[in-house]
């Protein structure tokens, strides 16, 4: 590295600087119909109203800050505080609904703490709580960038408040200048930075009509996509902008839709954690930590590092994990395969920017969910209980990766009005986290040591986890951290379930065709007959919450409810070895218990006889005995009762018909259950715990000779 220079180490220099063609400036032109047609710009009127918002706004301000500066007995002539916009309202690429990212500059007497969070009356957060056109407020004193938000007449907004050195501010004051930051707090430099970086970004693109294109673009893909959510561990507005920039610079003359098809090329093949970088970074010896990725330092452990252009710079996704860059990666390849299939048409053929822009099937693309049901008495609690269990879903995540693989959805699902009188009528959201088993990495020659063990895995790399995962601790250590928020209210409840994906509610997909195809390649995975499937499944209907119930109004999580039969459905070729194995004791006792109760029965007897149900079955449930006879294999192999063993009982007393049919039917039941919790103990990959965990224990040769093709 001793013989490049700083723009090869950081790649500043352009890839290409070749003007664009006709070609590439029609298609941008239709890349800009088409978000227009999607409903991506605002319209006049709504930009009116903004504009009036941020008027009324700062109007609020000024007066805040002289009912500070009179509390504490200073001039108030002379108080006075700065409104800032940054974002993707200050880069314009901001769409009907979205937010404003507002930022506060105000005197050194002006405090965080004391001032600006407080239900006192000199606070903002009171100041705005009695302003009749701001509902909605959600104040984070804990976030990394602490934040008030609003809805002002209907306009979200993100307000962010620094404190500056000063006794009193200047009328005009110019955050770019570095001096701004001396004797400011870490807290106020990342506040100070939202506006300092957007109006770095603006001055570092070669083409702010192009960038603003490409990035209304990445954006609407990335919120499409469930990717767009930096509290959620995705990417955020000022990430996606950075990233966009670079792509911009790499191609300083390229039209708005070769920056987009080159932005997903180029980051599928990003060699992370290699850091992203607008420029040479900055150091002014203002004693503010600076992005350092050098060994042992904690901006080493970085995984998708995206660093700030402003002075100082820091990592933008600092907010990343192993399952959330998992997720990303996967979605920017799969969207560069699609823009590499663009780059082949020929001249004067339309791209398909459908095929790119395509919504992610999130509810019918994993087995199991996690959902995370945050409720209030009230609208007013839900807002602000929401924005703390909101903030910390992200711990749940980083408990779950190790185990299985996990894809936090970053949209709260708002539930329709129960109609039924007796429903939870309490406002609620719905956060849902998607899982899946992580599969076995193969075992190659390289992985194993001369000794014949592995090699052990580096540090940062997923490890294997156990055959069994318990997803009760994982939630227990969220809901202990929740419950220990300190302005938690009575009323302000969280329950986390843990769900099939066909016991998901129905009104989250719009289309239920997804999951009515997912439900059928389920059923034909199984040979199960859909009598028994509705019978095991009755008390999970009941009660959706079958593995994991907390609620935060309770101690402790409710423990895992969850019988074999209920979770999982037997695998055709699980019981094609029942017979080879001597059944369990248990089991054996039940069996003996019925022959010798077949034996003592007389006439008449069998009217009110029924069979004991099992924890999983339903007494009243139908059953399908004639089904269940074709899928278990042959009960006198496995030595247990079948009709003819009834006949030779029957030597010993005269039976009525009726006697022999519920007699079959109780024997049909018990070779049944032998048979399935036989073949649940010795094929551990359908097992709940072993399917979340490493695909093994499945043998090949049974799957052959089976002719079941594998799940």
């Amino acid at each position: 590295m001793a013989g490049q220079s700083l723009e090869d180490v950081y790649l500043l220099r352009p890839l290409n600087d070749a003007p664009p063609t006709a070609e590439e400036k029609r298609r941008s032109k239709e890349l800009e119909e088409f978000l227009r047609a999607s409903g991506l710009y605002e319209s006049v009127d709504e930009g009116i109203l903004r504009e009036e918002v941020l008027g009324l706004f700062n109007e609020l301000v000024q007066t805040w800050v002289k009912g500070v500066c009179r509390k504490r007995s200073l001039n108030v002539e002379d108080a006075r505080a700065h409104v800032y916009t940054f974002g993707s309202y200050r880069l314009g690429v901001h769409g009907p609904g979205t937010d404003m990212d507002t930022l506060v500059v105000g005197p050194r007497y002006v405090q965080r703490e004391a001032d600006f969070f407080g239900n006192e009356k000199h606070c903002l957060q009171y100041v705005l709580s009695q302003t009749p056109d701001v509902s909605d407020i959600q104040p984070v004193p804990d976030a990394f960038v602490p934040m008030i938000g609003i809805k002002y007449k209907g306009v979200q907004m993100d307000i962010l408040y620094a404190s500056l050195a000063m006794i009193t501010l200047p009328e005009q004051l110019e955050l770019s200048n570095h001096a701004v930051l001396r004797g400011c707090d870490e807290a106020t430099v990342r506040s100070l930075n939202g506006c300092r970086v957007t109006d770095t970004l603006l001055r570092l693109v070669p083409n702010q009509d192009v960038f603003r294109l490409a990035l209304r673009a990445v954006k609407h893909w990335a919120s499409l996509r469930g990717i767009s959510s930096n509290v959620t561990g995705y990417l955020g507005g000022v990430n996606l902008a950075i990233m966009v920039a670079k792509i911009c610079q790499l191609y300083p003359r390229a039209e708005a839709s070769t920056v987009l098809l080159k932005f997903f090329i180029l980051l599928k093949a990003w060699p992370w954690p290699r850091a992203i970088h607008l420029r040479v970074p900055e150091d002014h010896s203002l004693g503010l930590p600076v992005w350092d990725p050098r060994p042992g330092t904690r901006d080493s452990l970085a995984l998708m590092p995206v660093i700030t252009p402003a002075y100082p710079a820091m990592n933008s996704l600092y907010n990343v994990q192993r399952s959330t860059l998992e997720v990303m990666t996967a979605e920017f390849a799969a969207a560069a395969d699609v823009c590499t299939s663009f780059l082949h048409y020929r001249g004067g053929q339309s791209i398909d920017w459908g095929r790119l822009f395509t919504p992610v099937p999130f509810f019918t693309q994993h087995t199991f969910y996690i959902q995370v049901e945050v409720s209030a008495d009230n609208e007013r609690d839900l807002v602000l209980w929401d924005g703390w269990v909101s903030s910390r879903v992200r711990r749940l995540v980083r408990n779950l990766e190790d185990h299985v693989r996990v894809r936090p959805f970053p949209k709260p699902q708002r539930p329709p009005v129960a109609k039924e009188v007796d429903a939870d009528s309490r406002p609620r959201l719905l956060y849902y986290i998607g899982i899946d088993k992580r599969v076995a990495p193969a075992v190659t020659s390289q992985s194993l040591m001369p000794n014949g063990q592995l090699q052990h895995s580096a540090p940062g790399t997923v490890v294997t986890p156990a055959s069994k995962v318990d997803l009760k601790q994982p939630c227990m250590m969220f809901v202990t951290e929740v419950t220990a928020w300190a302005a938690k209210r009575i009323g302000m409840e969280l329950r986390v379930n843990v769900l099939r994906r066909a016991n998901l509610p129905p009104w989250l997909l719009i289309d239920p065709a997804p999951q009515q195809a997912a439900q059928q390649q389920e059923q034909a995975a199984t040979v199960v007959p859909a009598s028994l499937l509705q019978e095991q499944r009755q008390p999970a209907d009941k009660n959706v919450d079958t593995a994991v119930g907390a609620t935060l109004g309770a101690s402790s999580v409710q423990g895992a409810r969850r019988s074999a039969a209920d979770e999982r459905a037997v695998p055709a070729e699980s019981t094609q070895g029942a017979e080879s194995h001597r059944l369990p004791a248990a089991k054996r006792m039940r069996v003996e218990r019925a022959e010798q109760v077949a034996a003592t029965l007389g006439d008449g007897a069998t009217d009110n006889f029924e069979a004991p149900p099992s924890r999983s079955q339903s007494p009243q449930a139908p059953f399908d005995a004639t089904a269940v006879d074709a899928m278990v294999p042959s009960a006198a192999n496995i030595g247990l009762v079948t009709p003819a063993s009834h006949e030779a009982h029957a030597s010993q007393g005269p039976l009525s018909q009726d006697a022999k049919s519920q007699l079959e039917k109780q024997a049909s039941v018990a070779d049944e259950r032998a048979a399935v919790q036989e073949s649940q103990l010795h094929n551990t990959g359908r097992d709940m715990g072993d399917w979340l965990g490493v695909d093994h224990g499945v043998s090949l040769a049974t799957r052959e000779t089976s002719g079941s093709p594998p799940c």
